[in-house]
């Protein structure tokens, strides 16, 4: 079942992200992010206009995807959305990041939304791909933008208009 996040759901939404910054190359973040930053982060998130949206299995959050406002601060880009998204490791390919993605682009849609942006770590194949099954199509990259010990990657920009 796929809800709107509530703060019950904070831990289990950081456990996941700090998964993917504990592996590397998966975010730009390289330490873990705080349950006091993931508050500020959904406090954010208006549930109506930018909802977080967890993918539950009964009260167990296995994913969750994030629409929010891009350069927030620029009113001309304010039909423009940033859609991140992320499983638990122990639930990778079973369908939720599909599932997740399908529920929020039509949540876009219907929301009037003009175009969704994914910004991630060029490599990052699985993300790269499930954004290639939902049309999402390379916007551009800043090649070696990020550094992850002694390797770099591009930062990699893609689109889809809604």
């Amino acid at each position: 079942m796929i809800i709107r996040a509530e703060p019950e759901h904070l831990k289990a939404i950081n456990t996941i992200y700090n998964q993917a910054v504990a592996d590397g190359l998966r975010t730009a973040h390289t330490q873990p992010v705080s349950l006091k930053q993931r508050r500020e982060w959904l406090n954010n998130h208006p549930k109506n206009t930018h909802p977080v949206f967890v993918y539950l299995d009964g009260d167990t959050v296995l994913g969750w995807l994030s629409v929010s406002p891009y350069r927030s601060d620029r009113q001309a880009l304010n039909e423009v959305v940033e859609i991140s998204y992320y499983v638990d490791y122990d639930h990778h390919d079973q369908g939720i990041a599909t599932e997740l993605m399908e529920y929020a682009l039509q949540f876009c849609r219907n929301s009037n939304y003009r175009l969704a942006v994914s910004i991630l770590v060029s490599g990052n194949k699985p993300s790269i791909a499930l954004l290639q099954k939902f049309d999402f199509t390379e916007a551009g990259r800043i090649p070696h933008a990020l550094h992850f010990d002694d390797e770099y990657r591009d930062h990699l920009y893609m689109y889809r208009k809604l």
